[in-house]
């Protein structure tokens, strides 16, 4: 992707979804099986002239975004913040987390230097590799052999949303936590949700 200088996305997700009728905020709000938020973020991750994007979300909900952001392996996306009470407000934190301005000024410099030398301020930025994936553990992959539905379900996920549960059950400190993240991974496979479907449906 050629760039002269980092361009920013500040996508304000702040609002509550009361006038939806949800009872998530209307970012989280499902249309057609994805979050609205998922939709905004993935537009940005797509274009080229987007280099970084801020998420503002209502507070609370600053993991929920990030989760899904992993789970759309969003590189862009550099934070997830709290939004105010107002749009305004909301704007104003979401712009306080892009870079400040000697960093910008010291970024426009480095173009000028390179349109001196190159005579294009445009530089190569590699985009960034997908996550390999993860073997599924022995026991995450004996109890999918135990239910049909669940393991269609995990064989027809992406890499992407199959990490998500293998990382889920594997991160367990404890064996009583690792069998219960198993048996309820498996329980939400076997009716086709996603790891964060709580986050994305609703």
């Amino acid at each position: 992707m050629a760039e002269l200088l980092e361009t920013w996305a500040v996508i304000v997700a702040a609002g509550s979804g009361t006038r939806l009728g949800a009872d998530v905020p209307k970012a989280f709000v499902g249309l057609g099986g994805r979050a609205l938020l998922a939709r905004a973020v993935e537009l940005f991750e797509e274009h080229d002239a987007i280099d970084r994007m801020v998420v503002v979300v209502p507070a609370g909900w600053e993991e929920p975004a990030t989760l899904l952001a992993d789970q759309l392996v969003a590189g862009k996306v550099a934070a997830a913040v709290t939004g105010g009470a107002t749009r305004a407000e909301s704007v104003a934190l979401g712009l306080a987390e892009l870079p400040p301005d000697a960093v910008m000024a010291a970024k426009f410099r480095e173009a000028c230097e390179r349109i001196e030398s190159k005579g294009t301020a445009a530089r190569r930025s590699p985009r960034l590799a997908p996550k390999p994936e993860l073997a599924v553990p022995q026991d995450f992959a004996a109890a999918l052999r135990e239910n049909r539905r669940a393991a269609a379900t995990f064989e027809a996920f992406p890499p992407s949303q199959r990490r998500e549960y293998i990382e889920w059950v594997s991160d367990a400190k404890q064996d009583a936590t690792r069998a219960k993240r198993l048996a309820t991974s498996i329980e939400w496979l076997a009716e086709g949700k996603r790891r964060n479907w709580k986050y994305e449906t609703r």
